[in-house]
């Protein structure tokens, strides 16, 4: 028997941090019933054999204009793992290719995120605040999205603006019981999920939600994957967790 050690918690770092513009011949019904009846059931259906380690996706009904139609978290245990994953295996070649009959690309995409400690002044990456490693299937998972309340704001002022806030709230966040916070701010527009162990959205986080025009807080809703993961019928602002079973080889450490 191995004594490696085991834990599905993943580094921040090997998350894609995504956010999803539909294309513009697609209606919002007809966007959400492709997100729901195919794309969110597939990453878990296409991708657990190569490694996912948990999908969090959402989306924003009517979104006003800039602010994405859909954001996710799509968990790794490593940056190799999804390179591996996405490019050089037939299954993830294949997930990958189906976008762009859904998703207009750009300004969809993904990155990885940075330590926010470690983030450069002017970058426009995603960031997370703390060097913890979480299992994203546990825990209860809140979102906030918004555009920018002021217009005059440059984006690199709204990024700034966001990191100093964040920043400033982490004693609080951590009495709260919240373990990482993930952060994407565009020019226009930020995304921030909360991790943590209460279903109360984390308080009070208002000079970040100050920064933002009529911001949306989503709890992601778990979905149980007790075989095949089952689809999703999507009518409304929603979050979602997806839990399923992990391949435990791609854990070993």
């Amino acid at each position: 028997m191995s004594n490696q050690p085991f834990s599905y918690a993943t580094p921040t770092s090997a998350i894609r941090v995504f956010c999803g513009f539909n294309r513009p011949e697609l209606n919002e019904s007809q966007f959400f019933t492709q997100l729901g009846q195919t794309f969110m059931p597939g990453t878990p259906y296409m991708l657990q054999p190569l490694g996912l380690a948990a999908y969090l996706p959402g989306v924003v009904s009517n979104p006003p204009a800039g602010l994405p139609h859909e954001f996710a978290l799509i968990c790794y245990p490593s940056p190799a793992a999804w390179r591996h994953a996405s490019s050089e295996t037939l299954r993830g070649r294949v997930y990958t290719q189906t976008h762009g009959g859904v998703y207009a690309s750009p300004p969809s995409g993904a990155s990885f995120p940075i330590l926010m400690d470690e983030l450069p002044p002017t970058a426009v990456d995603p960031f997370f605040l703390f060097p913890t490693d979480i299992d994203w299937q546990y825990g209860v998972t809140h979102v906030l999205i918004g555009l920018k309340k002021d217009a005059t704001q440059t984006g690199s002022q709204f990024r700034a603006a966001l990191r100093a806030a964040l920043a400033g709230l982490v004693p609080r966040l951590k009495q709260g019981r919240v373990d990482q916070v993930v952060a994407m701010a565009r020019d226009d527009f930020a995304i921030v999920w909360f991790h943590g162990e209460s279903a109360e959205f984390p308080d009070p986080i208002d000079p970040v939600s100050q920064l933002l025009n009529h911001p949306q807080s989503l709890l992601h809703e778990r979905v149980i994957c007790q075989d095949e993961p089952p689809t999703v019928t999507i009518n409304r602002s929603q979050a979602f967790n997806f839990i399923f079973v992990r391949e435990p080889r791609f854990f070993l450490q």
